[in-house]
């Protein structure tokens, strides 16, 4: 069953980013949507990744999607239940290490359009996270941001599997991440 209808809406200025790593130079950042469901339309809060390098066909300054940050080595249980389930039928041998940042559900296993770019997924939702990466690459370029450095991975899952219903929502953030990210591994 589809969840939602997609994307509707981009809160530009929800974005939040701290600098993860140095040494290969990546930032992690946070940013407000609008996801028409089928019970409403509801702000989510979705998780996003800029590197500096361009391995693996990645485009420098872009930002990509990811389901959050691995905490702990091994296989996936830091996350929800059902969040667990989807990293470990997405990722190689099914676990990963601390650090990792959990983003192969956006490589679909299905490639049916060559012209896309990797990391975004091919389902309904590839046009509307390939834009909000372009999006949040220009907003850096235009230091139109916040710099949050409290956003460390355990704090960047805790927001995305998080209770609270937002201002205007009929149901909690994690719900509405879930039924997101079902979506996205339904068409995977």
């Amino acid at each position: 069953m589809t969840n939602s209808k997609g994307i509707l809406k981009i809160y530009e200025d929800t974005f939040r980013v701290n600098i993860y790593t140095t040494k290969h130079f990546r930032m992690i950042g946070l940013i407000d949507v609008d996801i028409e469901y089928f019970y409403s339309v509801e702000k989510v809060t979705l998780a996003f990744y800029s590197s500096s390098g361009t391995n693996n066909g990645k485009i420098k300054g872009l930002w990509y999607p990811i389901v959050g940050i691995k905490t702990i080595d091994g296989e996936f249980t830091e996350f929800t239940p059902y969040l667990n389930f989807v990293l470990s039928n997405t990722t190689i041998d099914g676990f990963a290490n601390k650090g990792w940042l959990a983003k192969s559900l956006f490589f679909a296993s299905r490639r049916p359009y060559y012209y896309k770019t990797l990391g975004f997924s091919n389902g309904r939702y590839y046009e509307s996270l390939f834009y909000i990466g372009q999006t949040l690459k220009d907003l850096i370029e235009r230091n139109k941001f916040y710099s949050m450095t409290s956003l460390k991975p355990k704090t960047l899952n805790e927001i995305l599997t998080s209770e609270e219903i937002y201002i205007g929502n009929k149901c909690t953030q994690k719900e509405n991440f879930e039924r997101f990210i079902q979506d996205i591994f339904e068409e995977h």
